[in-house]
């Protein structure tokens, strides 16, 4: 079992601002300005003096407390968190099998974290023999600032290759901003020289190189590594 998976029911508390002398009392009494005391049912650390882990009671408190970014402990400041799952899942969509996992590793082993095992995405039962396009990659990562390294895209072999990082914001194909999908997107994108804001058909603004590229499924400020097949 995972540390994550010991914790996954905690609130995390980690100092960001004060002296490092920590007075569990008075921890506590500030947590008792917020919810009941009462619906504390264990406090404690792993040997990090600066982390500390709460364990609620009522699923009522633990979501009270979490509306919360710090909490304020005399001259100390406490960050208010979950606690960090450290391995995470992605997804890369367009991935034929003829790709090797060695291939998929030495691109990913350059995220920012620690690749622990790749696979085929498979069909559903009854065919869960056969293998998808889609290639799962787990990756330990020390924490939420090493994920930044994860791209939104590759480009392998020519082909585009969405980067989906679990827990990550979705990301919009059309407009490029984080926070919705292609399907969910309302700006306008006109047909004629692909810029977003209005869309009409008797445009004529000139297309230029840069409107171009960004019509692609790929998004601008997406990393692009090519990587060469072989066949073993």
């Amino acid at each position: 079992m995972s540390r994550y998976q010991l914790l996954q029911e905690a609130v995390g508390l980690t100092l960001i601002k004060g002296d490092d002398r920590i007075d569990r009392s008075a921890i506590i009494a500030a947590i008792g300005k917020i919810v009941l005391v009462a619906d504390l049912e264990s406090f404690g650390n792993l040997g990090d003096q600066n982390k500390w882990f709460i364990i609620f009671k009522t699923n009522l408190s633990k979501m009270k407390f979490l509306e919360l970014e710090n909490l304020i402990v005399n001259e100390q400041t406490f960050a208010i968190h979950k606690p960090y799952r450290e391995v995470k899942l992605i997804r890369l969509l367009n991935v034929p099998t003829a790709i090797s996992d060695d291939y998929v590793r030495d691109i990913t082993s350059k995220w920012g974290g620690t690749v622990i095992n790749i696979e085929c995405e498979t069909l559903p039962r009854p065919y869960s023999n056969i293998k998808t396009f889609v290639r799962r990659v787990r990756i330990k990562f020390a924490s939420h600032d090493a994920e930044q390294k994860v791209p939104l895209s590759i480009k392998i072999v020519g082909i585009n290759v969405p980067v989906l990082l679990e827990g990550r914001l979705k990301v919009c194909y059309k407009c490029k901003e984080s926070g919705h999908v292609k399907s969910e997107c309302n700006k306008l994108k006109c047909q004629i020289c692909y810029e977003i804001g209005h869309d009409d058909p008797a445009c004529n603004k000139q297309r230029t190189y840069a409107n171009v590229a960004s019509a692609s499924t790929t998004p601008l400020i997406t990393p692009r590594i090519d990587v060469q097949v072989t066949r073993e």
